[in-house]
């Protein structure tokens, strides 16, 4: 802060000395100190504008574009300010011009501004910057008297340099109260109407209003700048005394219509405010486009104005007019799907058998984007029928051509979903119609579980919407991590001495929980270990009284860990290890079964042997005793990773000895807490669990953990076959596999040479 926060600049209209007036040098100095030339040291008066911007009034010499300075004093703090210099109406003395400069004094750290030097023009112009602040109502009336006719300009000079870089409201009200100080009243405002996409239609009358493009200040409870295109009308009953105007207000974020008190306009004289008439009518989004039509033939104005104002009055109300169109063009959207991290896909059908329609945008306040460029179209047999020989396709439709569906996946669209999502047809000679589009928020999964599921999965479009709308989909989407619902302890007290915890991981696939925990009860190494069983909270919810008696009957110690923003089981294995109050935890998905008694005393005694930074896994059979998992190679031809030994017997396992892999198995595996939390809170989007696991394993060997497993411990694991996987799940794991290889190609390749080498 340049000022104590309880510094509030005074109300008092003070002013510079007398110009050519100066402060004594320092009390005490030598005669011969006191004949070296010394730079005059003038007064100047500070206008705080913010935290770092302050206009400095002073008077001097003539100072014009932006000049070097130095602030206290000090050589360490230089800096350039911008000017504005007029002739003093009444100059005596040296000084023959004021000034006004905008000083940026973030280098000032906090400390208050003292002085100012100005360093161009091979001089130095010093000024010591009086304690007493100044308003900046203060500051224009100031102005007035110093510069006398030339205040406007001057003022919009002011004005210029406080509209340069970025835009605060403090900055704002500065601006409007500078502009106030010496506008003039001219005329009203009767009505302000709303556009969906926050821009605002003005209705009134004035004196001094030109047709044209300008900036003007919105005063009222949220100070704003915006451009107006306004044009006039003749208005019989001011008698010759003022005319009638039309505008269109946009700024760079939505103007609160309400709040709106008074416009400022630069006329030819200075500024001009216009008040909104306390009987003014506020008109809604549906209804603002009418008045502005209604009006629209009596405009007067530049063909460029006059253009603009068209524009908003065929902008969009909020209904569908694309269905009452005399033109043969009908759409009709199947579902629009906005993604948590704000992109939309959306799907649906266009039938333009004649090819009227030049443009479709699909928009939000200003926000656009043309669809044809991106979307995918596909066959819609239906439609064909549907519209066959009915009004307006009374000509018959082309019976072999059928592509009249589209998908569109747009990314970063509608992120809030504050403001209204339509689409705009653009058609030649003809004002525009729009169609109404309600978002549905979902989850990533669902929106692409849906899109695929809606589309025969062997239709040849199929290819086309993967590759160019749903993998972008999930490539983009960054899931938000998972959270501790509640916790609740079941069972014996955790056992005294224990630095192991079995962390069982849920999902929404799980079959039978309970079978698995009675399975596990049965051996002695488990019953002794602290178990955390976490998923998603209705599915703890409803296993919570099977899972108590259980742990009752068997005298196991469970923590039941309820899981927010829950979307797969590793989620559910994070957090349920967060929680584990040991320092080292094993791993396991409820969709595994233990092999044999013994595993996890044998899992634990193998982490012993290696230090923290490791990660360990063990071999997964299939229930045939086929091998399913053994371990990662590395593999310049396969992507950059290969599996060991998949489907191989089990018994090949026999001969192996325990091995480094790039990557463990993060369904079951142990590892120390601590090495879990360099996984961070940030999550990436997968349909599978296949791709997101390896994704997080390959993150922990990022972070420097040493991935081992071992051929010894066999743990039994299900995984449906590919032949009977249907299409759709195909794709979707087709999905996976290029978000995947999009991610860790490269870092993958560079591991594979690394290890040739």
């Amino acid at each position: 802060m340049i000022y104590r926060g309880d510094e509030e600049p005074g109300s008092v209209e003070a002013t510079p000395k007398e110009p050519g007036a100066t402060t004594k040098g320092t009390p005490g100095g030598s005669h011969r100190r006191e004949a070296t030339a010394q730079p005059k040291v003038e007064t100047a008066i500070a206008c705080p504008i913010n935290e770092t911007l302050v206009l400095i009034l002073g008077s001097g010499p003539s100072l014009s574009g932006a000049q070097p300075i130095m602030l206290n004093a000090d050589p360490t703090l230089p800096g350039k300010a911008p000017v504005v210099s007029w002739p003093l109406v009444d100059s005596k003395g040296r000084a023959s011009h004021g000034f006004v400069a905008l000083v940026f004094t973030g280098p000032l750290k906090g400390q208050r501004l003292n002085a100012v030097t100005f360093r161009g023009q091979g001089r130095a112009l010093s000024y010591r910057v009086l304690p007493d602040l100044m308003r900046p109502a203060a500051l224009a009336a100031t102005i007035g008297d110093l510069a006398g006719p030339g205040t406007p300009a001057v003022v919009d000079a002011i004005v210029g340099m406080l509209s340069q870089g970025p835009m605060s409201r403090r900055k704002l009200a500065a601006m409007t109260a500078l502009v106030e100080a010496g506008a003039k009243a001219d005329g009203f405002i009767e009505i302000i109407g709303a556009f969906e996409d926050g821009d605002v239609y003005l209705q009134g009358w004035s004196q001094e209003m030109m047709p044209g493009v300008s900036r003007v200040l919105i005063g009222g409870a949220t100070p704003q700048i915006a451009e107006c295109t306004a044009a006039a009308f003749d208005r019989q009953d001011l008698n010759n005394s003022g005319k009638g105007f039309a505008a269109v207000l946009v700024a760079p974020e939505p103007i609160d219509p309400f709040g709106m008190q008074r416009v400022y306009v630069r006329s030819r004289d200075g500024w001009r405010y216009a008040d909104v008439y306390e009987q003014r009518l506020l008109a809604s989004p549906r209804d603002t486009p009418g008045y502005a039509r209604a009006i629209l033939p009596k405009l007067r104005g530049p063909a460029e104005v006059i253009g603009r104002l068209r524009d908003a009055a065929y902008r969009y109300e909020g209904l569908d007019t694309v269905s009452s169109l005399a033109l043969p063009v009908r759409m009709a959207i199947d579902h629009a799907l906005r993604i948590e991290q704000g992109g939309l896909l959306i799907s649906g059908w266009l039938l333009d058998p004649d090819h009227r329609v030049g443009a479709i945008r699909l928009r939000r306040r200003q926000a656009s984007v043309d669809l044809k460029p991106v979307w995918s179209r596909t066959d819609r047999p239906d439609v064909t029928r549907a519209f066959d020989g009915k009004a307006p396709f009374l000509s018959q439709l082309d019976p072999d051509r059928h592509g009249h569906g589209f998908v569109a996946f747009v990314p970063d669209f509608d992120p809030d979903g504050s403001a209204p999502v339509y689409i705009e047809f653009v058609i030649p000679h003809a004002p525009p119609a729009y169609l109404p589009v309600v978002p549905k928020r979902v989850s990533y999964r669902e929106a692409v579980t849906r899109q695929l599921k809606s589309i025969s999965a062997r239709a040849i479009s199929v290819s086309e919407i993967v590759e160019r709308q749903l993998i972008p989909l999930v490539a983009s989407a960054a899931t938000k991590p998972a959270g501790v619902e509640g916790i609740e302890h079941v069972g014996v007290p955790s056992p005294g001495g224990a630095d192991t915890t079995l962390v069982i991981g849920l999902d929404g696939q799980t079959a039978d929980a309970t079978t698995l925990i009675a399975l596990m009860a049965l051996d002695p190494q488990i019953r002794t270990a602290p178990i955390v069983l976490a998923g998603p909270e209705q599915t703890i919810a409803e296993l919570r009284g099977e899972i108590r008696r259980l742990a009752d009957f068997y005298g196991l110690s469970i923590d039941l860990v309820g899981v927010s923003a829950f979307s797969d089981v590793f989620d559910a294995l994070i957090v349920g290890a967060d929680v584990a109050r040991t320092d080292r935890v094993v791993l396991f998905s409820a969709a595994l079964v233990p092999a044999e008694r013994g595993w996890l005393g044998r899992l634990r005694a193998a982490h012993l042997e290696h230090d923290a930074f490791s990660i360990i896994s063990p071999a997964l059979i299939y229930e045939d005793d086929s091998i399913r998992w053994a371990g990662y190679r590395l593999s310049s031809e396969e992507g950059g990773l290969a599996e060991n030994y998949v489907g191989y017997p089990a018994a090949t396992l026999d001969a192996i000895t325990p091995a480094a892999t790039p990557a463990a198995n993060l369904e079951c595996c142990i590892l120390s807490k601590a090495a879990m939390a360099s996984l961070g809170q940030e999550g990436y989007g997968y349909l599978g669990n296949r791709e997101k696991g390896l994704d997080l394993a390959l993150r922990l060997a990022k972070a420097g953990l040493k991935a081992w497993w071992l051929p010894g411990v066999r743990v039994l694991g299900a995984e449906a076959p590919a032949d009977s996987v249907n299409p759709w799940e195909m794709h979707a794991r087709s999905v996976d596999r290029a978000v995947f290889n999009a991610r860790w190609a490269e870092t993958l390749t560079a591991m594979a040479h690394a290890e040739a080498a």
